[in-house]
């Protein structure tokens, strides 16, 4: 069979393409169109929180709708590529962890929703077009940048607004410098800046494991290592629709759908491996891991916070680029560096009392992708590529 394209969701029957938006676009939030996968994510996260849950499928609609009503390209619509951006920035409020729910952010949300459709387009001509000008340069993906850019200019403007929206910091200590805003320290190691660790909890395969769930879930803001089961199993089923276009000896066009591994379809369209869910487990456990080695709170890494950005770094660096065992260690090498950057960011953008988010994610994979150009034994993906 040759003639082998992209996958196309769009099939002009408005029910079916609107069951592919709406679960696509849940889907994209890991970086893969897949209804069922976009169905088991909802299902994990309405499992969590009703909120959480609702605020997804609402601000994913919207997203679609105004890309819709702007005229974007219909395949990227039932693609879910303008769901995914607009799902994350509604969720960061209203039903995120780190803004009060009332009326005010329900219509921040909405809005933000809105907005993060312009911004995704923004990001994909700079991403997709600039770097590409004359042939000198590359054409890497967005990821969910205008979902950060989005929620960080709307996350500063409220700290103005004169609504009921940020919760007071609750500090059991003063802040040392050179700490987080925001964060409690009780004291500081001796002849040293840096905080004293906890020695209280004790890690057990069973905490580690939980902590490891709840980093797959974290992704969109959610703390409960149940959603990361079903986030995990999502990721395992995640089937693709791939569009295949071939001509009959007596020149008759045939075009066929079929589903097929989302994971793998990009460079192997007749792979049975299914890893997605493989590869989220491995980049929370280093996640997890590193953050363990580095002392950071134990909280945090109980919640899940040092967990999911390593997922969707792990998950980009095997899936936008064919897997072989350089680019699974090279994908690897990158998960360990989003370690040092969560924290980073953490750092960085807590002076201004603001999340890090999925920042870590993005500046690292844009960093590996890029590098790429000069790596002759890794491959470069679909829909990107070298100059």
């Amino acid at each position: 069979m040759a003639g082998t394209c992209c996958p196309s969701y769009s099939t002009g029957d408005p029910l079916l393409d609107f069951f592919y938006i709406l679960f696509n676009g849940i889907s994209e939030v890991p970086l893969f169109s897949s209804p069922l996968n976009g169905i088991l994510i909802l299902a994990g996260v309405l499992l969590a929180s009703w909120r959480a849950g609702v605020m997804m499928v609402i601000a994913g609609l919207i997203g679609a709708g105004m890309a819709l009503m702007m005229g974007a390209p219909y395949d990227l619509v039932t693609f879910g590529l303008f769901g995914y951006n607009s799902i994350l920035t509604g969720m960061a409020f209203w039903s995120g962890p780190f803004v009060k729910s009332n009326h005010a952010t329900f219509w921040i949300s909405i809005f933000g929703a809105a907005w993060t459709a312009v911004s995704w387009m923004a990001f994909a001509h700079v991403m997709g077009d600039w770097f590409v000008q004359g042939g000198q340069g590359w054409a890497i993906p967005g990821f969910t940048s205008s979902f950060i850019f989005t929620t960080w200019a709307i996350m500063l403007a409220t700290k103005r607004f004169g609504h009921n929206i940020w919760p007071a910091l609750v500090q059991k200590e003063p802040i040392v410098a050179g700490v987080a805003s925001g964060t409690s320290v009780s004291q500081l190691m001796s002849d040293s800046s840096n905080p004293e660790p906890e020695h209280s909890f004790k890690w057990t395969p069973k905490e580690f494991m939980i902590a490891v769930l709840k980093g797959v879930s974290q992704v969109t803001f959610v703390e409960n290592w149940k959603t990361g089961i079903f986030w995990v199993v999502g990721l395992t089923l995640s089937f693709e629709l791939l569009s295949t276009t071939y001509t009959t000896p007596d020149g008759t066009l045939i075009v066929s759908r079929l589903f097929t591994n989302a994971y793998t379809t990009q460079w192997d369209p007749t792979s049975p491996l299914y890893l997605a869910g493989l590869m989220a487990l491995i980049g929370s456990a280093i996640g997890a891991g590193m953050a363990i080695l580095q002392k950071l709170p134990t909280n945090e890494i109980r919640m899940g916070l040092h967990g999911f950005n390593q997922v969707l770094v792990m998950i980009a660096l095997t899936s936008f680029v064919p897997l072989t065992w350089q680019t699974f260690l090279y994908a690897v090498l990158a998960t360990i560096a989003c370690s040092f950057m969560m924290p980073a960011f953490q750092n960085l953008f807590g002076r201004w009392g603001l999340p890090a988010l999925t920042g870590p994610f993005v500046f690292t994979a844009w960093i590996f992708l890029l590098a790429l150009a000069g790596f002759q034994y890794i491959p470069a993906g679909i829909g990107w590529a070298r100059p």
